[in-house]
């Protein structure tokens, strides 16, 4: 528990008692949502429309937007809650949303939200950075230490437009041989990590193509390569890429939404947000709206994994295999046990391999696999070390054309509680080596028509038999079988289950979605909510690997794409997808 010192002799990050009221001191960075592309028309030199500008950035902790100097630290007190908005990224041609921390005895921090890009023939939009201008009109403006202005569109007859603002930089403004880059954003390192936020987007040209700024901005739309623009990266605050009509018309992107960020030296003293540690300091990371609020933390009742207290349980979450220990008696401790994803099938022929099953997973809170009952709570003993493994998943199959191996099994275990275990997903089937799809925790989806694996009671789902023979079988979840393939599109893994033992709803155990055929170049399945990976795309020669299960969440690997056959240069093989790792969670009541 923290100690709660005086105004002359407390610690300048940390609690402190001012009027005889408990207050903690805090840092922040807080940035809007990015705004959205401007589009192009097709109007002869009046084509490109702007990038939008990156949403306001403002901090405490290092440089703020603008390249202006650090704010002051808040100081916020206990037992009060804080709300925390995150801005929407803007749609297309639309500015971005504002996002702020406000509450009691606080002046309220405002981001606003980027500009929007200039459509062809209009001036970008004001905001935390500015838009870039359309062709032939000026750029919007950003705001006073949040960002900087967007670039200016060129002249009627150049086709391009100006960059959106970044953070960190000017928009670039369009020239008679490129169009206008997206203006850099601003690299922090208050989570312990430097990061770059807040990157304008680029802007639509008809000749080339321009680049989103560092930080999350969005590319711009081209009708050389015939590319739509590309959005802002989510919780950067990034600016939206611009389009272009031409004779292909490249759609605008909308802009990336912002974040809070919040940190302050020592343990954990609030509650809200991600929470993670580093460097002597807690850091609370929002994604999302929601509400901070400071508070006097219970001491925690155990050691092992990384411990984080919501306001009413603790949580040690395990991503890698360890200990834990009491250090009182637990009386009624819930948990979640997901083993590791089975790899997608590999391949060296026409059909897709399976996607790979999901890891088993059980759990005493929301939902367990496979449809089956919630799971019994354990009573925990102190001084007593119960081991916690967490299974790592499965190798993908290998392009020579072999099914991919089952994941590891997870478990805690120790004193007189029963094991608790859960079983690693199932491999998924190739055409080449084994068809068929392993059985697991749930089970790996067939190749070329075989048999999907089977999964295990109460942990998860089948894996999916194809129907024709191109597409691979998706792979089990834990709430949902794998999806058979559609005419030689790979089926969809099987989703996952959803629980809330972290404090936030979170979904696991998704199946790998199989790979495509290779005739007609049918893409693979999508993977299963819950980080399975999606199948490969048959897309003829080249390496059509599938997509990784997601580390941490047990998802199971996507199945290989398929590939012409007859040997020789250009007739490649692909491996399927790794499965994902699995996580164990224990909570208490503090």
């Amino acid at each position: 528990m923290p100690i709660l010192g005086s105004r002359g002799g407390g610690s300048a990050r940390g609690f402190g008692r001012f009027g005889g009221a408990a207050k903690l001191t805090v840092d922040y960075l807080v940035i809007a949502g990015g705004g959205g592309g401007g589009s192009g028309a097709a109007v002869s030199g009046n084509r490109a429309g702007g990038g939008g500008g990156a949403g306001g950035y403002r901090t405490s902790a290092g440089t703020s937007g603008g390249n202006s100097a650090a704010e002051s630290a808040i100081e916020v007190f206990v037992n009060t809650n804080y709300t925390v908005t995150i801005g929407a990224g803007g749609a297309t041609n639309t500015n971005g949303g504002n996002s702020s921390i406000s509450g009691v005895g606080i002046t309220t921090i405002t981001s606003t939200g980027g500009g929007k890009g200039g459509a062809a023939s209009a001036d970008g939009a004001t905001g935390g950075s500015g838009g870039g201008g359309g062709v032939g009109n000026s750029a919007g403006n950003g705001t006073s230490n949040q960002g900087f202005a967007g670039g200016a569109g060129g002249s009627a007859g150049s086709n391009g437009a100006g960059g959106g603002g970044g953070a960190g930089q000017q928009g670039v403004a369009d020239s008679s041989i490129n169009s206008g880059n997206g203006g850099n954003g601003i690299s922090s390192s208050i989570t312990g990590s430097s990061v770059t936020r807040g990157g304008g987007g680029g802007a639509g040209r008809s000749a080339n193509t321009s680049s989103g700024g560092s930080g999350g901005g969005g590319n711009g739309g081209s009708n050389a390569v015939s590319t739509h623009a590309t959005a802002g990266t989510a919780n950067l605050g990034g600016g939206g890429g611009g389009g272009i009509a031409d004779s292909f018309t490249a759609n605008p992107a909308a802009g990336g939404s912002g974040v809070v960020i919040t940190r302050y030296l020592g343990s954990q003293q609030a509650t809200g947000g991600i929470v993670t540690s580093s460097g002597g300091y807690t850091i609370h990371t929002f994604n999302s709206s929601g509400t901070f609020t400071p508070t006097i933390v219970p001491p925690t009742k155990a050691t092992g994994g990384t411990a984080v207290y919501d306001g009413t349980y603790w949580i040690h979450t395990f991503t890698s295999s360890g200990t834990f220990t009491p250090t009182a008696n637990i009386t009624t401790a819930d948990y979640l046990v997901v083993a590791g994803g089975g790899g997608g099938g590999g391949d060296q022929g026409t059909p897709g391999g399976g996607g790979g099953g999901a890891g088993g997973l059980r759990c005493t809170v929301g939902a367990t696999g496979g449809g089956g009952s919630l799971e019994s709570t354990k009573s925990l003993v102190s001084g007593v070390g119960y081991t916690v493994t967490v299974g790592a998943g499965g190798a993908g199959g290998t392009g020579s054309g072999s099914r991919g191996t089952n994941g590891n099994a997870s478990s805690f275990s120790g004193g007189v509680i029963s094991t608790v275990s859960t079983t690693g997903g199932g491999g998924g089937g190739s055409y080449n080596g084994a068809q068929t799809g392993n059985s697991g925790g749930s089970g790996g989806g067939g190749a070329l028509a075989q048999a999907g694996g089977a999964g295990t009671a109460n942990e998860g789902y089948a894996g999916a038999t194809p129907i024709f023979d191109q597409g691979g079988g998706g792979g089990g979840g834990a709430g949902a079988v794998g999806g058979s393939d559609a005419a030689g599109r790979g089926g969809n893994g099987g989703n996952g289950v959803s629980t809330s033992i972290s404090g936030t709803s979170t979904t696991y155990a998704g199946g790998g979605g199989g790979g495509g055929g290779y005739y007609q170049l049918y893409n693979g399945g999508s993977g299963g909510t819950g980080g399975g990976g999606a199948g490969g795309f048959a897309q003829g020669y080249g390496d059509q690997t599938g997509t990784s299960g997601t580390a941490n969440t047990g998802g199971g690997g996507g199945g290989s794409g398929g590939h012409p056959t007859g040997g020789g240069v250009g007739y490649e093989s692909s491996t399927g997808g790794s499965g994902g790792s699995g996580i164990i969670i224990i909570r208490y009541a503090a």
